[in-house]
């Protein structure tokens, strides 16, 4: 019986945890060279079916901003970096890739580069049923849908273009907003142990 119990918790623990943001962060990067951070734009391949364009990027990245100048990080204004990417004819496709991101920290004058990529976006929403109310009529029920997040996220060093953080987390929430920020607070979590604006809070 006490093994039951044993194996019930470990089983318990192990859908939580499986649960949780997929992080991978180098261990032998130095995170205290990192005064000033880029947030470019997530890229969203998702929009056409809300018939808007970048939705769900455009507010995965802008809540990055949010969160990352609540930590106290010195963040370069997302106008500002994409108009230097416009002009500079840097990004066109969407991605960053390492030699682009050299690029970009050089004219922004940021030491690190976030972004990645919207990889699920359910927005919330109320589906309204009718059914039969027992005396020959019909009565309206409405059921709230949670909306759904995905996010995959990278850091990339200006100064050699690597990779130094990664990570991918899925986050419901009763509306899309929450699902924003949820998604995007656990993926914060390990960035908040490394930074070093954040290592205090």
């Amino acid at each position: 019986m006490k093994l039951k119990k044993i194996l019930l918790a470990c089983c318990v623990f192990l859908l939580i945890d499986g649960c949780g943001p997929r992080v991978s962060i180098r261990k032998d990067y130095d995170f205290s060279r990192i005064k000033r951070v880029a947030v470019a734009d997530f890229v969203d391949n998702l929009s056409f079916l809300f018939q808007a364009e970048a939705v769900a990027g455009n507010a995965v990245a802008d809540e990055f901003v949010l969160q990352l100048v609540g930590l106290n990080m010195n963040v370069v204004e997302r106008f500002r970096l994409q108009t230097i990417m416009d002009e500079q004819n840097l990004g066109t496709s969407g991605r960053i890739d390492p030699e682009t991101a050299k690029r970009i920290g050089k004219l922004v004058g940021a030491d690190a580069i976030l972004t990645g990529t919207v990889t699920q976006y359910t927005p919330d929403r109320k589906d309204v049923m009718y059914v039969d109310d027992g005396y020959g009529g019909r009565r309206q029920e409405i059921y709230l849908v949670d909306a759904e997040v995905g996010v995959s996220a990278r850091m990339f060093d200006v100064e050699t273009g690597e990779i130094v953080w990664a990570g991918f987390y899925r986050y419901n929430s009763f509306y899309v907003d929450s699902a924003i920020a949820g998604v995007v607070s656990g993926l914060m979590n390990s960035l908040r142990k490394v930074l070093p604006q954040t290592a205090k809070y």
